[in-house]
C-alpha cells in the first residue's frame, strides 16, 4: 500500500515538475543585460531582420558603438560621429574568405558559425566588446554560445532584445507561432551542447 502511494507522489511530483518547466520555459529564453557603450554591436540573422536591425539603429543613435558587424553577410560597418548613419568598411565583404578557407563542419549551427565570423572580424579589426541584438527568444542561445567563443571574464559583452519583436513571457499569451520558436531554440540549444564537446574548431579568445 505504502508503496502505491509513493509511486503515486513521485508520479506527481514529476509532472508539477514538467509544468513547472514549461511554464518557464519562455522566460528562460528571454535573456538580455543592461548595456554600456561598446566597440561593436554585432545582429545575428533571423527571420525578422528588420526588427533586429532597428533596435540595432536605436543602439547606433544613441551612440553605443563605433562598428556593426553582420557577420552572416559578412559586412562590418563603421559608425558616422554621432551616430548619424553607417558605412561599409572596404574589404569587409572578403574578410570571410581569409578567415576560414576550408569551411566549417557541417553539423555547426548557423549562429554558431555568425558567432565565430564575429569574433574573427573583432580580433581583425582589434574590437574587444560588444552588444548582441536579435529576438527575444534567440538571446538564451546566443549567450550560451558567445560564452563559449568570446572572453566574458576580460572584456564586457552586452546582450540586447530587439523590442520590435513580440515575445511573449507568459505562457497563456503564446500563439502557436511562438510555441513552434520556443521549441526550436531549445533543440537548438541541446544539438549545440551535444556536438560542441566533441567539436575541432574552436576559435581562441579575443
Amino acid at each position: 500500500m505504502l508503496s502505491k502511494h509513493r509511486g503515486l507522489t513521485i508520479f506527481i511530483l514529476v509532472c508539477l515538475m514538467v509544468i513547472g518547466l514549461v511554464i518557464y520555459s519562455p522566460q528562460f529564453l528571454l535573456y538580455s543585460t543592461d548595456y554600456k557603450k561598446a566597440d561593436a554591436i554585432i545582429i545575428l540573422l533571423g527571420p525578422d531582420f528588420k526588427a533586429r536591425r532597428k533596435e540595432a539603429n536605436d543602439l547606433i543613435q544613441k551612440g553605443m558603438a563605433d562598428y556593426l558587424i553582420i557577420p552572416a553577410y559578412h559586412k562590418t560597418y563603421g559608425v558616422s560621429s554621432e551616430g548619424k548613419g553607417t558605412y561599409l568598411l572596404p574589404g569587409s565583404s572578403s574578410l570571410k574568405k581569409n578567415q576560414n578557407p576550408s569551411g566549417y563542419p557541417k553539423y555547426y549551427e548557423d549562429t554558431h558559425i555568425e558567432l565565430i565570423e564575429a569574433q574573427e572580424t573583432m580580433a581583425h579589426y582589434g574590437l574587444k566588446s560588444a552588444i548582441f541584438v536579435s529576438s527575444p527568444y534567440h538571446m538564451r542561445r546566443i549567450q550560451l554560445i558567445a560564452a563559449k567563443i568570446f572572453d566574458f571574464g576580460k572584456y564586457p559583452f552586452y546582450f540586447v532584445p530587439t523590442k520590435y519583436e513580440n515575445a511573449p513571457a507568459d505562457v497563456f499569451q503564446l500563439s502557436s507561432s511562438d510555441w513552434r520558436k520556443i521549441r526550436r531554440e531549445y533543440s537548438k540549444m541541446l544539438w549545440f551542447l551535444i556536438y560542441f564537446t566533441r567539436s575541432e574548431y574552436i576559435t581562441k579568445p579575443v
